[in-house]
């Protein structure tokens, strides 16, 4: 029994071990998708979608502050700043599960919830510079990016641009052009500015929590992708931004695969050591 105790022991350590090393998840342009906004100053909201697992401690930061189309050696954003806020995973996040910064009642301050029935709480949402909501339905742009640290400015070096949610009128101002700015190539940019003032945009699927998930991630993303699947909306709606499960993912990230045959070595390592001499 003291043998199978010790193995147990330390196939526990080098779980907590590769837990260790994956504090947080870096992710690139093609991991992520918004997947709704509303503007409503206090009870509005965003949600998206990675499309790889995340883990606890990953950060993503949002602003809707203008991205300048000849990056200044001032750094990324405009001079002028509008409001930066952070969200952090408290928790494991799977691939295909939206998370939503759901509005208070505070203006500026959010709330995350990820799955179905209205989400259970699944991250800390920070609003890093005391700024107001200032997401217009007059025309705004929302950006997701990743870097090692808040700032309110950026060398296009050290922030990895992830996605755009768009209700600007084109053609875009050249302090706003999300096509044309230095370092947003190849990021997702959901653009949803219709005739009129456009407050409220939501991926179809999310509007109930009674939806059919999404068989796989590739499917998830081509949906995203296509204009139909979306509800738009030029009328000013409390409506609530959903956050539900999309996509069925029951296959291990790779370095899930390394950790498990990792453990499985060490415990077979240290078995053949405790066999008898003969």
């Amino acid at each position: 029994m003291k043998h199978i105790s010790k193995l147990i022991a330390l196939a526990a350590l080098a779980a907590s071990l590769g837990g260790a090393q994956a504090a947080g998840t870096s992710l690139g342009t093609s991991d992520f998708a918004f997947t709704g906004l509303n503007v409503n100053t206090t009870v509005g909201g965003w949600s998206f979608v990675t499309f790889v697992d995340l883990a606890a401690g990953t950060t993503i930061y949002f602003t809707d502050t203008n991205v300048l189309q000849t990056t200044p050696s001032a750094g990324v954003f405009s001079a002028t700043a509008e409001t930066f806020w952070s969200w952090t995973a408290s928790a494991d996040v799977a691939a295909g599960t939206s998370v939503a910064l759901l509005g208070t009642g505070v203006n500026g301050q959010y709330a995350a919830k990820s799955g179905a029935a209205g989400g259970t709480a699944n991250g800390t949402v920070t609003n890093l510079n005391g700024g107001a909501s200032n997401i217009s339905s007059g025309g705004d742009i929302l950006y997701a990016y990743q870097a090692a640290s808040y700032a309110t400015n950026y060398q296009p070096g050290s922030i990895t641009f992830l996605g755009a949610i768009s209700n600007r009128a084109t053609p875009y101002a050249t302090s706003d052009n999300p096509f044309a700015a230095t370092g947003l190539s190849g990021i997702q940019v959901r653009e949803f500015r219709g005739s009129a003032d456009t407050r409220y945009t939501q991926f179809t699927a999310q509007i109930t929590t009674t939806d059919t998930p999404y068989a796989s991630l590739e499917e998830l993303k081509a949906a995203l992708a296509v204009e139909g699947n979306w509800t738009t909306s030029a009328t000013a709606t409390s409506a609530p931004i959903v956050a539900d499960v999309l996509a069925v993912t029951a296959v291990p990230e790779p370095e899930s695969y390394a950790l498990m045959l990792a453990g499985l070595a060490a415990v077979g390592g240290i078995a053949r050591r405790r066999q008898p001499q003969r």
